[in-house]
């Protein structure tokens, strides 16, 4: 079959378990091979995990074989930091041996000395860029890892020209103002495609931990928000953006457009009870899973397991506890749907896999 005819067949059988609830195929997974991290982002906690629930090689082995039943067309991987894990190139290999293609998620700052390793094995690499300058790089990702992203970069693009490459960078308090500056730097460090998303402020996300927290003090999430003097300044600052990088938006290399990054000001303000969240379409619940690295199997990254690898196998979860859990959600009035800062929606003629 055509990978066209592929993708098109996906698709219908996605669009059919949007109608059944019954997984029919699951076409992307999202898998954390470990949580740990050798950053220190203000936006999130993983560095502080020290890996030791992580799941095994062969635990992993048995999760591709599944996949392989599944249907499952493409995995990402995710973390914490996938190229902290020693043994992430021979995990990407049991994957590649089952004809499943590799995405990763990654900072980007061990790239230079993976980039003949990760350009042979994935089909696309998204990195973190989430300061303009070495300096507040430093202050949010905990790392003086700029000038690290930026040989890595170089060095991936000099093994593989062609290969998919962007960006991402998560906007919040401490970086809202420099948008436009993170979109000069993007583009002088040499990534071709840009994309901006707001932080997701949840107790339980990434790996946060509010309990350690003293009680008068706001969970690392909350830290993030803007007041509402700055959610004003920041819709004057995306109106500068969408005027002063018209060109860049319309072709698509910095996203998303000029309604998405509306809706960036929406969210903060929605925080503050100055607006609703902006309505959200999605049916990532439908078409993919997260796989945390001890194993915890989610809808997405935002809502509670359904089951875990080390006590069902991904399959029985698909079918049973899966198909639960889609019959009882309503996205649109879904409390964690509605302040999901990533939410996708695919259709027929979508081209994620």
């Amino acid at each position: 079959m055509g990978s066209v005819a592929q993708s098109l067949g996906t698709n219908l059988l996605v669009k059919l378990g949007e109608v059944t609830h019954r997984t029919h195929v699951l076409p992307l997974v999202l898998l954390g091979v470990t949580a740990r991290c050798n950053s220190r982002c203000v936006s999130c906690d993983f560095w502080r995990s020290d890996g030791a629930t992580d799941l095994t090689r062969d635990e992993i082995a048995r999760l591709a074989a599944e996949l392989a039943g599944l249907g499952t067309r493409v995995v990402v991987f995710t973390g914490g930091e996938p190229l902290f894990r020693p043994d992430v190139l021979e995990l990407a290999d049991l994957f590649r041996a089952r004809g499943i293609t590799l995405h990763l998620l990654t900072s980007g700052i061990a790239l230079e000395r993976f980039a003949r390793d990760v350009a042979q094995r994935f089909a696309d690499v998204t990195v973190s860029l989430d300061g303009h300058s070495a300096e507040q790089y430093r202050q949010i990702r905990g790392v003086d890892g700029l000038p690290a992203l930026a040989r890595g970069i170089a060095a991936l693009r000099a093994q593989a020209p062609g290969l998919p490459l962007s960006a991402r960078s998560t906007l919040h308090r401490h970086n809202f103002r420099e948008m436009g500056a993170i979109i000069e730097t993007a583009r002088a460090i040499g990534v071709p495609r840009l994309s901006f998303l707001a932080a997701d402020v949840e107790p339980s996300s990434f790996n946060r931990d509010a309990g350690r927290l003293p009680r008068a003090q706001p969970s690392p999430g909350q830290a993030l928000l803007l007041d509402a003097g700055e959610v004003g300044e920041f819709a004057g600052v995306v109106e500068t953006v969408i005027r002063d990088h018209a060109a860049a938006l319309a072709a698509g290399t910095v996203t998303p457009g000029p309604a998405g990054l509306r809706r960036l000001v929406q969210y903060y303000g929605a925080h503050l009870g100055l607006n609703p969240f902006p309505p959200v379409a999605c049916n990532a619940p439908w078409m993919s899973v997260f796989i945390a690295a001890d194993g915890a199997v989610r809808p997405c990254f935002f809502h509670p397991p359904v089951g875990n690898l080390r006590t069902r196998s991904l399959r029985e979860l698909v079918t049973v506890a899966m198909p639960d859990f889609r019959r009882r959600l309503d996205v649109a009035t879904d409390a964690t749907c509605q302040r999901c800062v990533c939410n996708v929606k695919t259709g027929l003629r979508t081209r994620l896999w």
